[in-house]
């Protein structure tokens, strides 16, 4: 069994004059399908609050009991989301450091001493500590490993309803033995890592989102400016949920559609 993450770390810190102490962890290296969330945590000095834990030891209804209450009580709480996209572009572990990064740039104050999971921020404007096993060891970067979690496991339930049959609610893109099965059947789709093992060998074109469906024929559609800004607004909204491979092909799509029609490109 796992030690209970304690707050000694974070007493060392606050005794050496730091006042905005940061826990830093991640959620999704592994998978083959969906981002990699990091969430960074600041609780005020002297704030103490059980059951934190790992969050890989805690159910899914405790997690997301905690979290409501780790951004209740904390300082600040910042999330980062790195793609599938840019995984594949880079590779996992630039993609975790640059959603920890991410995290950080979302936090209202900013901190003055870092403690990680073992990830080493170049990138970082004061002292870190990376922390073997950190998230069994420290209640910030435990805190910061439920925030993670629960985030990303809330990306891949929006998922599971925009590429049905894949089971991603259930597995969280994992490669459990029913994701792989979904995967002969259906092949990847846009979220998954194509540079992953269990994926790459996949020649079938990538499975599109139901959303990226209805704004291509939304686009095909249009007949004249009123409807290319009112499609336009559509795409705006739809920004947050699609894809960055999504999102690239619905512009080209929209601009090639708007030129067919000698409409300018906003």
């Amino acid at each position: 069994m796992s030690a209970k993450p304690g707050w000694q770390y974070e007493r060392k810190a606050h005794r050496a004059g730091h006042e905005r102490v940061v826990g830093i962890d991640e959620a999704g290296r592994g998978p083959l399908a969906g981002p990699v969330v990091a969430a960074a945590v600041i609780f005020p000095p002297d704030f103490r609050m059980d059951g934190l834990a790992d969050s890989k030891q805690l159910a899914p209804e405790r997690r997301r009991e905690l979290a409501q209450e780790i951004r209740a009580s904390a300082l600040a709480v910042g999330v980062g989301v790195v793609s599938a996209d840019e995984i594949d572009r880079t590779n996992i572990l630039s993609a975790t450091y640059r959603a920890a990064w991410h995290a950080v740039e979302q936090l209202d104050v900013q901190p003055d001493y870092f403690f990680t999971d073992y990830l080493r921020l170049a990138w970082a404007d004061a002292p870190v500590e990376p922390l073997v096993r950190g998230d069994q060891r420290c209640a910030s970067i435990a805190a910061a490993s439920i925030i993670a979690k629960v985030a990303r496991d809330e990306l891949m339930c929006d998922y599971d309803g925009e590429y049905p049959g894949y089971g991603f609610a259930a597995h969280k893109g994992y490669g459990t033995r029913a994701h792989l099965e979904a995967l002969r059947a259906l092949g990847p789709t846009t979220i998954h890592r194509l540079t992953f093992r269990g994926v790459c060998w996949f020649e079938a074109q990538l499975r599109r989102s139901k959303t990226f469906d209805y704004l291509r024929e939304v686009i095909e559609a249009i007949g004249g400016e009123k409807a290319a800004r009112l499609v336009r607004l559509a795409i705006h909204g739809a920004a947050l949920r699609l894809p960055p491979r999504e999102m690239k092909e619905i512009e080209a799509l929209y601009a090639s559609r708007l030129n067919e029609l000698g409409i300018p490109v906003p």
